[in-house]
């Protein structure tokens, strides 16, 4: 059984009161200096303490104790779960890179050596072709090295990971409960063999159990993890295009498989609005070798790689020039994110400003 550090013990402590979410995790960390130092000022009742939410105030005092604090701790080694903060190496890199990420993973299974990510996600009630070419897209990803990450809900999720398994690849499931809770209970085979060859991981405290409203914090987890997500199957609006615009909002790339009918409608949309088409794991390999925009500009060429956004406002100017403003009512996203997409393209030689406050192609 794994013996954890102090400050780690402290961090899952920490990690166990649900009222402390990320943001106020570095916060306390900031104010306290350490973990440790907040568990102490806890325990003392500080008057430091007045400066926090009254509820994580409330819920620190009452959770300041060293029974709690043995409680945590012995139950994560009881259920062999494992605990990964931001300071360990075994923390995912790019998952490090999202806003706010999550301060404590537990995991159940080992995170090392996983390579290089790519996210399958999509409906729970999919077409029995969906299924079949998930878990082939799945394997053959594997086959190439990356890991698949999935979030073990039924459907799209399932497929993922049971050809990733079937393909003897390491794939990574994320939950929206504890990492000892087995959701959906059907899942219990798929769970186990998940973190033999690979990990079963969530940032809620053990015993949490599957609410609804945790399933979008789940969601930036899946993505924030992945170099990419792919689509499969999925109605245009639900926790699959959230997880898409996720993606998109973490810089990642965005693959889906076009399709008929109305379970191939997010795909297809998203398809229109730049995401890469695909239909194999060759394919996406492909896009990271491929994936460039070339354009004569000045007598030389310039290449630069288009994320999801930056590939979906190039689509849109091609159509016209367009403003800031235009160009977020056109997409559905903030003119903060559309300025800073905007700013990559103009370095790269792709778009220039115009009078008017308006955006236009080069040499379109």
């Amino acid at each position: 059984m794994e013996q954890f550090s102090e400050e780690k013990k402290y961090w899952a402590w920490m990690e166990s009161m649900p009222e402390v979410t990320p943001k106020a995790f570095y916060s306390i960390l900031d104010m306290f200096g350490s973990a440790q130092g907040f568990f102490n000022a806890a325990e003392a009742g500080s008057d430091i303490l007045e400066k926090l939410p009254e509820k994580i105030a409330d819920s620190a005092k009452a959770a300041a104790s060293k029974q709690r604090f043995a409680e945590v701790n012995t139950e994560l080694i009881r259920k062999g779960i494992s605990v990964v903060t931001r300071l360990d190496e075994d923390y995912p890199a790019l998952l490090a890179g999202i806003k706010y990420p999550p301060p404590v993973l537990f995991v159940k299974g080992s995170l090392s050596d996983i390579g290089e990510c790519i996210s399958i996600v999509g409906t729970r009630k999919p077409t029995r072709h969906a299924v079949s070419l998930t878990r082939k897209i799945a394997a053959g990803l594997c086959e190439l090295g990356f890991c698949v990450v999935s979030g073990m809900a039924y459907g799209i999720d399932t497929a993922a990971h049971e050809g990733a398994l079937e393909a003897g690849g390491k794939t990574i499931a994320v939950l929206g409960c504890g990492a000892d809770v087995i959701y959906p209970r059907d899942n219990k085979e798929l769970y186990h063999s998940i973190t033999q060859s690979g990990a079963v991981i969530s940032e809620l405290p053990l015993s949490s159990r599957p609410y609804y409203a945790n399933f979008p914090a789940r969601n930036r987890i899946i993505t924030g993890l992945s170099a990419g997500t792919l689509i499969v199957e999925s109605e245009e609006k639900g926790g699959t295009a959230i997880s898409a615009k996720l993606a998109v909002s973490q810089g990642r790339n965005v693959f889906a498989v076009p399709g008929m009918g109305d379970m191939s409608a997010l795909p297809n949309l998203l398809i229109k609005q730049g995401a890469a088409a695909v239909t194999c794991a060759e394919e996406i390999l492909e896009f990271y070798g491929n994936n460039t925009k070339k354009i004569e500009t000045r007598g030389k060429q310039t290449q630069i790689q288009l994320d999801f956004l930056q590939r979906h406002i190039y689509n849109l100017l091609l159509k016209g020039d367009l403003s800031v403003e235009s160009i977020a009512q056109n997409i559905d996203y903030t003119p903060g994110e559309v300025m800073e997409a905007l700013t990559m393209l103009e370095l790269g030689q792709l778009i220039k400003r115009l009078p008017g406050g308006k955006y236009g192609v080069i040499n379109a």
